[in-house]
């Protein structure tokens, strides 16, 4: 049970010191990966190693994400 108190304190803060108190909450929880996630990303990786010729480099993410986020801004 939540201390109804301090859950107020919280929610009286601004934004950002809310989503700083979130993230410091999820850093100090184990991450939850379920089975099914685990499945599915073991897949991913063996897909991966399959076919090294089709993995994109990191700077090309990069780049491509760039410059959608700067197309998005001039269409805002």
């Amino acid at each position: 049970m939540v201390d109804q108190d301090l859950l107020e304190r919280v929610i009286r803060l601004d934004d950002v010191a809310r989503r700083e108190l979130r993230d410091a909450i999820d850093r100090s929880l184990p991450a939850e990966v379920t089975p099914n996630l685990a499945a599915l990303l073991d897949a991913l990786i063996a897909d991966a190693d399959a076919h090294p010729e089709q993995r994109v480099p990191w700077e090309t993410i990069r780049d491509r994400t760039r410059a959608k986020i700067a197309e998005a801004k001039k269409r805002a």
